[in-house]
């Protein structure tokens, strides 16, 4: 590389991005080649309801980050240097996204644990490639944790990031008979359109959910909203008493207890923040059965997860939904355009 500089979207102080979120030149990152890490050239980055939660200073109670900082989590790259014992080389196209406490990746390099990526799905674009790491990741964690039926699975938000993916992802991945989702009336047809084997779509702004889906025929829930009892009508009977066969609602919009919170934020939140993570978990679950199995989790990164979708891509099996491209000068459009729930993921095309 002949430059020591880079351009990358910095994250000057907490508030909104179109106030504290400056495209900025800033030194290149550091590299020891003697780590686990990979220096990469960024060809694409998504933006992530996560990264505005961050911007805004959701994420203060757990830790706060010395400002400026950088921004973005999910990537598609190309190996620039390669530590060693990684198995990766100079050239090698790969996807991934970074660890919560150590972003960065929406800058023109960046630097990422190996055990955080895996090589790019060979049929997908860098721009489709980055839509998948964090959400295709959450979704495939969140349909490993239930172990009983399999007939039906409920997964709400169909054309949101990990719904779309929870979607495509159920039947070849988990093995579900059976899928129905929720979106708005305007997105009904285009979620049809683009996971086309979804059985059931419910207009939740024409129809209640609750008037449609019989009481208990769901084995398995996706929830992403933070209401996880709401869900408690839906769940199936468990067929026998073994703690396997329950039916399972699992939260990504529920705080996770202190234990998960520090698996998957791979940081320690202390005794009294772990204290109220648990405090919460307990009384989330005062509303749920004990025959249904209910989790709520922070998503790890996982090369071996993200292996699985990209063979599921390469296979046909998985496609993201793109909602728009932007460039890493409108970054701050594209931010702008994650706050109105868009129709799929939002895309920054970094370098061609």
């Amino acid at each position: 590389m002949s430059t020591e500089t880079m351009q990358a979207l910095i994250q000057t102080a907490y508030g909104e991005p179109s106030q504290v979120l400056k495209v900025q030149t800033v030194p290149l990152p550091a590299f020891d080649e003697s780590s686990d890490k990979l220096l990469l050239r960024v060809k694409a980055v998504s933006v992530n309801p996560l990264d505005l939660v961050i911007v805004r200073g959701g994420l203060k109670i757990m830790w706060t980050d010395p400002m400026p900082a950088p921004m973005g989590y999910d990537v598609s790259g190309v190996v620039v240097k390669a530590g060693k014992g990684t198995g990766f080389e100079e050239g090698d196209e790969v996807y991934g996204f970074l660890s919560i406490n150590a972003r960065g990746s929406i800058a023109e390099y960046c630097t990422v644990h190996a055990r955080c990526v895996a090589l790019k799905p060979t049929s997908l674009s860098h721009e489709e490639a980055a839509c998948i790491p964090m959400v295709g990741t959450t979704a495939m964690q969140a349909l490993q944790r239930h172990k009983g039926a399999k007939d039906t699975a409920f997964i709400p938000g169909g054309l949101g990031g990990v719904g779309s993916m929870a979607l495509q992802l159920a039947k070849p991945y988990a093995g579900y008979k059976r899928t129905i989702t929720t979106a708005s009336t305007s997105k009904v047809d285009m979620l049809k359109k683009h996971i086309q084997d979804v059985d059931e779509v419910i207009d939740y702004k024409k129809v209640d959910p609750a008037n449609v889906i019989p009481a208990r025929s769901c084995d398995f829930v996706l929830e992403q909203f933070g209401k996880p009892s709401q869900y408690v009508r839906y769940m199936r009977r468990a067929e026998s008493g073994g703690k396997g066969e329950r039916p399972s609602i699992i939260s990504i919009g529920a705080p996770p207890n202190g234990k998960d919170a520090e698996k998957g934020w791979e940081t320690n939140v202390g005794l009294p923040m772990r204290f109220v993570l648990n405090t919460m978990d307990l009384q989330t679950k005062l509303f749920i059965p004990s025959c249904v199995h209910y989790e709520s989790f922070a998503t790890l990164p996982s090369a071996d997860d993200l292996k699985i979708l990209a063979d599921l891509a390469d296979q046909g099996k998985l496609k993201p939904v793109v909602d728009k491209v932007f460039t890493l000068d409108q970054a701050l459009e594209a931010f702008a355009l994650v706050d109105t729930k868009p129709a799929g993921k939002v895309v920054i095309r970094v370098s061609e």
